[in-house]
């Protein structure tokens, strides 16, 4: 049952990635390749265990850079406007 529910995790998570794709979804597919190649080359006796290690990498990777990439398409061009925004005559 756990498995079914780390797999529903991360294919909710994809899923979210492709449907906010215009407000930063690619930053999480791309926090998930990241993670899972920093993860892959990690610590692990064969290799089922280091693609489970990159499983986990990406699966950590895709909240992070959904983050990141909102705050790349929402929020910086959002801050670069009110920082060139003159003040308000009083």
């Amino acid at each position: 049952m756990r498995v079914l529910l780390t797999i529903g995790a991360f294919i909710g998570m994809v899923a979210l990635c492709v449907i906010l794709w215009r407000f930063g979804g690619a930053g999480g597919l791309v926090g998930a390749a990241v993670g899972f190649v920093l993860r892959l080359w990690g610590r692990g006796l064969d290799w089922g265990e280091r693609i489970g290690n990159g499983y986990v990498g990406a699966l950590m990777g895709l909240p992070v850079g959904l983050l990141l990439g909102g705050f790349y398409a929402l929020g910086l061009p959002a801050l670069v406007e009110a920082m060139n925004t003159p003040p308000a005559p009083q």
